[in-house]
């Protein structure tokens, strides 16, 4: 079967809001050998676009975009649970979101992607204050921060943390992801070692800078 066949198998259970046909289409590619990450970057990332793009167009309800995210979820929690990869030394990852950004599915994929390919991962999610992330890396001592954006109205707070940050652990690595406009990429870039286009991106990116 061709992903084109596979994400439209996968977008036709989540308009019908079928948590279990989803999940056995999973299984059953999952049994047949899909690698991880054409899941992920071929079916489940394109379907949420998709969703996203007909909520944004009032094709459909803020509910129907919910329930395709939260059946996501479950999934990529499905995944994290079953996952069997060897953590390399050396090589901790912190994932979240920047504060005041409460969309965390990015995150929970980057979370996954770097543990399959062999990080050691304390992902806190969403809506973590400045204080408390930075006090959380002090206490976790990780390699690899990785924060995800969506959201325009996050950059104050997340300049804020930067430079907190930088001034506090000024060996950290940093890398953002979801920000593509070049005026946001050149507020924060001074205080970011690498900016993450895509998931694939993001897993080869934070490789390079272990």
């Amino acid at each position: 079967m061709i992903i084109q066949e596979q994400l439209r198998l996968f977008i036709a259970a989540l308009r019908e809001g079928d948590r279990r046909r989803s999940f056995a289409l999973v299984r059953e590619w999952e049994q047949n050998g899909l690698p991880d990450d054409l899941l992920y970057n071929e079916i489940l990332i394109p379907a949420l676009v998709r969703f996203g793009d007909n909520w944004e167009s009032n094709d459909q309800g803020v509910v129907e975009e919910h329930v395709a995210s939260q059946i996501v979820r479950h999934i990529l929690a499905y995944k994290a649970v079953t996952m069997e990869s060897d953590v390399s030394p050396g090589k901790t990852a912190m994932v979240g979101c920047v504060p005041d950004e409460h969309h965390d599915l990015a995150s929970l994929f980057m979370a996954n992607a770097l543990e399959d390919a062999g990080w050691r991962v304390v992902h806190y999610g969403s809506s973590a204050p400045v204080r408390d992330i930075v006090q959380a890396v002090g206490r976790y001592r990780p390699d690899l921060l990785c924060l995800t954006m969506k959201s325009l109205g996050c950059l104050d707070a997340t300049l804020k943390l930067l430079e907190q940050l930088r001034a506090t652990y000024p060996e950290l690595k940093i890398m953002v992801g979801g920000i593509s406009q070049p005026s946001m990429r050149a507020i924060l870039a001074p205080h970011v070692d690498v900016f993450a286009d895509s998931l694939t991106h993001g897993v080869a990116a934070a490789g390079e800078l272990a």
